[in-house]
């Protein structure tokens, strides 16, 4: 009589969705503030830069962190509209110079300063089949020797500085440093970036927290 082999549990799909899923997303790896300044809220109006050589990136960006910087009461400028056309070498000193002539009192930049390259091994998962009697762990075992499905994802993962400037003083006063994993779509995932990096904001005392 032949012992039954444990049957895999066919979560492999969901488990794999859920994991591809999950790898589209922004973590902060820290922030830091200014020590004279730490803790208290800004006060705009700010100019709003993405650095980015993909012009529809740069305006997804500084439109979407613009109109939220609005619902908490800080007005701003969107770069594109005062310096427009790619950002060179000299964007900075560019970007200072139009911040100070449309009256802003912050620069806040985002730039992509690096990119790792990550792997991940999402493995078949092996059911436990419990207990299984004298005779059982042969079928179990034997179970386990058979090789199980596998795969290796290789994926881009994008490091970002976020920086605010004091213009007047040309003084870093916030800097904070991101990391997105897998990237997909524009859109969405410019519209996440910003609500992380406003997230980081509130939570040292910046900006007001979303409603």
């Amino acid at each position: 009589m032949s012992a039954s082999l444990p049957r895999r549990p066919a979560a492999w799909p969901l488990l794999l969705l859920l994991l591809l899923a999950a790898c589209a997303a922004t973590t902060v790896d820290g922030t830091w503030s200014h020590p004279g300044t730490a803790g208290q809220r800004i006060e705009g109006p700010v100019l709003v830069v993405g650095v980015a050589r993909d012009e529809t990136v740069r305006r997804i960006y500084e439109d979407d962190m613009a109109a939220k910087l609005a619902a908490r009461g800080i007005g701003a400028t969107r770069s594109y509209e005062v310096v427009p056309g790619a950002l060179d070498g000299e964007g900075p000193d560019r970007l200072l110079q139009a911040a100070r002539a449309a009256g802003a009192r912050y620069l806040l930049s985002t730039a992509v300063i690096g990119v790792d390259v990550e792997q991940a091994v999402y493995a078949d998962p092996w059911g436990y089949p419990g207990f299984v009697g004298y005779r059982g762990w042969y079928g179990a075992y034997w179970g386990m020797a058979w090789p199980g499905y596998a795969q290796v994802r290789t994926y881009p993962v994008y490091v970002a500085q976020t920086a605010l400037v004091r213009v007047d003083a040309d003084r870093l006063e916030w800097v904070a440093r991101t990391r997105t994993t897998a990237p997909g779509n524009v859109g969405s995932e410019t519209r996440a970036f910003v609500d992380v990096i406003l997230g980081a904001m509130a939570a040292d005392g910046l900006v007001a927290a979303a409603n």
